[in-house]
């Protein structure tokens, strides 16, 4: 009965280890930015963001004109998304490395870009 025992606890100690493994994973930075006319002309909005080196990055982003697409790009993270009007679609990228980078709509080169800091 003490051998049984000890396997059972054994076993149930492995299976807390793994299942803990997974909780420190990588950690997500949430952004929200606006893409299109603002009271500040048409650009990106906030015009700085900020994420953590090393976590993952998911930028939620709103195409507020009604009448065109926007775009949103980040070239150090590969970022190209079109926006349709009054559409909202959320990017994905994993910030590797530390910097100021440049946030922009492609399809309109005389919007104000913002800018994504990574510390």
């Amino acid at each position: 009965m003490v051998g049984t025992r000890r396997v059972a606890v054994a076993s149930l100690a492995l299976a807390a280890t793994a299942l803990l493994a997974g909780c420190g994973g990588t950690k997500t930075d949430h952004v929200s930015m606006d893409d299109g006319p603002s009271a500040a002309g048409n650009g990106i909005t906030p015009a700085t963001v900020t994420a953590h080196k090393g976590h993952n990055v998911e930028i939620k982003v709103t195409n507020t004109a009604s009448d065109k697409q926007h775009g949103f790009s980040i070239d150090a993270f590969g970022v190209t998304k079109t926006i349709d009007p009054g559409r909202v679609t959320t990017v994905k990228f994993k910030a590797t490395k530390a910097g100021t980078y440049r946030v922009y709509c492609q399809l309109h080169s005389t919007h104000k870009p913002a800018e994504l800091t990574v510390s």
